[in-house]
């Protein structure tokens, strides 16, 4: 039997699970009026970022590519841009309108803040008072793009949380539907092993070569990966060697082949399993996947990592019998089963694969409601 979930049809055909405003910061500088913006309209979101002044050449283009990605993801009903001058708000805003979402723009200059966040208000309501006029309808799983994420992993995260997760997405891409799993460094001792699962010698190539940059990028700024990783907080939760670590990361993908390797905020043009080059720290990583299109995101944690992505749901998953004691407000979802009565990975997954469900048609997460979420679009290159 197919399964199906309640999820928002958008004008372009993408299928969204939550029906958000987002008011996108341009520069740095318009971030304060953001979230304002955000915090006066219900229904909206913030998304902000950090420098675009001083970006020149590819490394602008990716922090506005980003920026306007993350606004065409299809959890987003509609876009207000605000920057500091026309062009480069324009720059994002018509990036945006190819999805023939709503999308207005507020200028800074010469407005001034007061006046700017009265008018992108104003523009605000009205774009969530249309937002809100639509209805969820039932869709096949196979519209769902997922996320899979970990952090503050530990001896628990390769054994339960993780293969949890796979489970998940060896379900969903049975059905069709499409995963992306990142954080490049996290490959490092085990990378020959997932490259084993290419679907052929292009997509071999391109996800070793990006895992091969990434050494070489420690190399040369003097880094030793193996010394540095595990992180402090793995090494508490007993992870002892960057292999272990690999290992335990790579669970979240499941046991199918890999159909494709995306470059940082790339969007799938297929479906299946694929593998996106982007940096492993969590909200840089979530934010890259959610500019990628992913309509959710799941987040294995073993000792804790409480954050979530402003754009994409991100579900809380873990194993540690202790974390979720210590950090219940902030799981969403427990494996502990696996370890501490000895039930089947098989069957916490299909449990989550449901919870999964539920999620996309509507069902709440604790970074939702406590608002403990963030955005981060990674740089590439120094400021002038």
């Amino acid at each position: 039997m197919t399964m199906t979930f309640l999820g928002y049809r958008r004008d372009n055909g993408a299928v969204g699970v939550r029906n958000w405003v987002a008011v996108v910061s341009v520069m740095d500088n318009c971030n304060p009026v953001t979230r304002t913006i955000a915090q006066t309209v219900q229904g909206c979101i913030p998304v902000t970022t950090l420098f675009v002044r001083g970006q020149f050449g590819a490394d602008r283009m990716f922090a506005l590519e980003t920026l306007a990605a993350l606004g065409r993801n299809p959890n987003i009903a509609a876009v207000l841009v605000v920057g500091l001058e026309e062009s480069s708000t324009d720059e994002v805003a018509r990036r945006v309108r190819s999805t023939g979402k709503p999308v207005e723009t507020i200028y800074m200059q010469p407005n001034g803040t007061i006046n700017c966040i009265a008018e992108g208000s104003r523009k605000a309501l009205r774009l969530s008072l249309a937002a809100s006029r639509a209805r969820r309808e039932a869709f096949p799983v196979s519209e769902l793009v997922v996320g899979v994420e970990c952090g503050g992993s530990d001896t628990t995260s390769g054994l339960s949380c993780n293969p949890t997760i796979g489970r998940m997405a060896d379900r969903l891409i049975a059905e069709g539907g499409t995963v992306i799993i990142s954080e490049t460094s996290e490959f490092i001792g085990a990378d020959h092993l997932f490259a084993a699962r290419a679907v052929d010698d292009t997509v071999k190539e391109a996800f070793v070569s990006a895992v091969r940059k990434m050494e070489n990028m420690a190399i040369a700024r003097g880094v030793n990966v193996s010394a540095s990783q595990p992180a402090p907080d793995n090494k508490r939760g007993g992870l002892t060697t960057v292999e272990e670590k690999a290992l335990g990361a790579m669970a979240k993908a499941g046991t199918t082949p890999l159909v494709g390797v995306l470059g940082y905020g790339e969007a799938p043009q297929k479906k299946g399993l694929h593998f996106m080059d982007a940096p492993a720290a969590a909200v840089e990583n979530l934010t890259a996947m959610a500019a990628g299109g992913c309509q959710l995101t799941f987040f294995g944690t073993g000792v804790g990592n409480p954050i979530g992505s402003m754009v994409s749901p991100t579900v809380k998953v873990c194993g540690n019998r202790n974390t979720l004691v210590s950090m219940a407000d902030n799981i969403d979802f427990d494996a502990s089963g696996i370890l501490e009565r000895g039930e089947r990975i098989a069957d916490i997954g299909d449990a989550l694969y449901g919870y999964a469900i539920e999620v996309a048609s509507g069902t709440r997460l604790s970074s939702e409601l406590l608002d403990i979420r963030e955005t981060a679009v990674s740089r590439f290159a120094q400021s002038l």
